[in-house]
């Protein structure tokens, strides 16, 4: 499967036979998100969550962990879907069960039942520029009234080409404000937000998690 804004770059990456911890395998929970659920109230019955670009789904299982009902756990790649699967049997958590393992295409997802909470963590990065404002459209279709999409804004830089492509906590308002979506909150990631994977810091300085609501 593939769309204007995937790369092949991941699906090769995953082929590959990626290992946890590895690239941009954090080989658990992403600490922004753990830090950001530290925050937030537990979810009313029912709720449902969406995380794209779900790789392993560690986060999907923080989410359910959290209190939501339903998680749903989407990626365009078929190898990074067996690892999920794979990762979550061998949890042996309940949780893992409320997790609903998709590999599908972001922007043709069923937009007939919304979700309570969107989780983009490093997705953004990964699309093409070409598909930016699409992908704005797109979570505002699928969040319910009131819902909110928490993006975890990385890699706050100015390199050139990608993916990943650099991004910035003006780009990300620049797409999510003209499609209706108000900020709520942004807090810039700190030491206790690292985690560094095969070499790479993910989630300290350089990265921003900032909540919107429609």
């Amino acid at each position: 499967m593939s769309h204007a804004g995937a790369s092949p770059h991941w699906e090769r990456m995953w082929k590959g036979g990626l290992p946890k911890g590895a690239a941009f395998d954090c080989g658990e929970a992403s600490p922004s998100l753990v830090s950001e659920l530290r925050s937030v109230p537990a979810p009313k019955p029912g709720a449902r969550a969406l995380v794209p670009g779900c790789g392993r789904a560690y986060d999907a299982l923080a989410l359910a962990r959290h209190g939501f009902d339903a998680v749903v756990a989407v990626d365009l790649s078929p190898s990074a879907v067996a690892a999920a699967k794979a990762e979550l049997a061998s949890t042996g958590d309940a949780a893992a069960s409320k997790v609903e393992l998709v590999c599908a295409d972001f922007f043709a997802l069923d937009e007939k039942t919304p979700y309570d909470l969107v989780w983009d963590a490093t997705f953004l990065c990964a699309l093409s520029p070409s598909v930016r404002a699409k992908w704005a459209a797109k979570h505002r279709a699928l969040l319910a009234p009131g819902g909110s999409l928490i993006t975890c804004v990385f890699p706050i830089c100015d390199k050139a080409g990608g993916p990943p492509y650099a991004m910035s906590k003006p780009l990300v308002a620049g797409l999510l404000e003209p499609a209706g979506f108000a900020k709520v909150r942004e807090r810039d990631c700190g030491p206790g937000d690292k985690h560094t994977a095969g070499g790479a810091s993910l989630g300290g300085p350089g990265t921003a998690v900032v909540a919107w609501t429609k």
